[in-house]
């Protein structure tokens, strides 16, 4: 029989003007939205504002649900995950910088129109939503 697990993860979509903060992984080697895995019992938004302060050492102050991404996958490990990603418009006080550096060796905006590669299918889906979404910046004029 094989093993199967869902893991849930919040994720914070920072946004300075039409630029997108990202994280480049240490283990993946992609880029990412800061975020992580929601501990058991931990509220979900709870969970972004303590993987953002780890990872880049800013302050959430305000959050909102953008999106969700999901998929199914096998890391090969023999449990197939099904990994649930909250992505919320995060808005944040401080200075970005990597801070923990066994996961995360780079923390930079980049601009929405120019993202780096390779990159994660969620991080892909909240430039999506920022840059042509219900709060992204076509909409900013209406």
């Amino acid at each position: 029989m094989r093993t199967r697990s869902t893991r849930l993860g919040a994720f914070g979509v920072i946004c300075d003007g039409d630029r997108l903060l990202l994280v480049h992984q240490v283990e993946s080697g992609r880029w990412s939205l800061p975020g992580g895995g929601v501990h058991f019992g931990e509220p979900p938004g709870i969970a972004l504002i303590r993987e953002v302060g780890e990872e880049v050492g800013l302050q959430v102050v305000r959050a909102e649900l953008l999106g969700v991404h999901d998929n199914v996958y096998d890391p090969g490990d023999g449990v197939q995950r099904h990994g649930v990603r909250l992505l919320y418009r995060a808005h944040v006080e401080g200075m970005p910088r990597p801070c923990s550096p066994q996961e995360v060796d780079e923390a930079r905006y980049f601009s929405i129109d120019d993202l780096p590669a390779p990159l994660t299918a969620w991080a892909a889906q909240a430039a999506y939503l920022v840059g042509k979404g219900p709060h992204g910046r076509q909409d900013a004029s209406s």
